[in-house]
């Protein structure tokens, strides 16, 4: 009889002991498990989507394009070297003219040319709608005075000299 016991004994401690390690090492295999199924979408969603960051040649392209920009440039030779037309083109009465190329930086975000007589005064990560906005023309605002503006790739020369 005292055979059973400790046979059962020695069962209850491994089974409790197995209840343990299963509770105790759950939430770490299912971490595991979950970022193996986020990586593997991540890849497959990347796959599909060729617009995520750096990922096609259009992206590299107008980057490449943007990297080059100055305030004060010309903006048609620019337009050109894009390669592309711009997705939304929007101008206000004040002579400024938006064009925005959606997904250059991510899936997600747009790059951004404003132009006023022809001449670049922003460039960047954001969107016409941001930049067109009737308060960045009131007093204050970014583009009052025709100067031109800080943009979000650094620090350009010239008018108003930023936001």
């Amino acid at each position: 009889m005292n055979m059973k016991r400790s046979w059962a004994g020695l069962a209850s401690a491994a089974g409790l002991t197995s209840l343990v390690l299963l509770v105790g090492c759950t939430p770490m295999v299912t971490g595991q498990m979950a970022e193996g199924g986020i990586n593997a979408a991540k890849s497959a969603f990347g796959a599909l989507s060729p617009t995520t960051a750096g990922a096609d040649e259009r992206q590299r392209r107008i980057q490449a394009s943007l990297n080059k920009v100055n305030v004060g440039d010309d903006i048609d030779p620019l337009l050109e070297e894009m390669g592309e037309a711009p997705r939304e083109k929007s101008g206000n009465a004040q002579g400024y003219t938006c064009y925005e190329f959606p997904s250059v930086y991510s899936s997600t975000e747009s790059a951004v040319l404003m132009a006023l007589n022809g001449k670049v005064v922003f460039y960047g990560n954001s969107r016409c709608t941001e930049e067109m906005n009737v308060n960045n023309f009131r007093a204050g605002g970014k583009y009052v005075g025709g100067g031109a503006v800080q943009s979000s790739q650094g620090v350009s020369s010239g008018g108003n000299g930023g936001y």
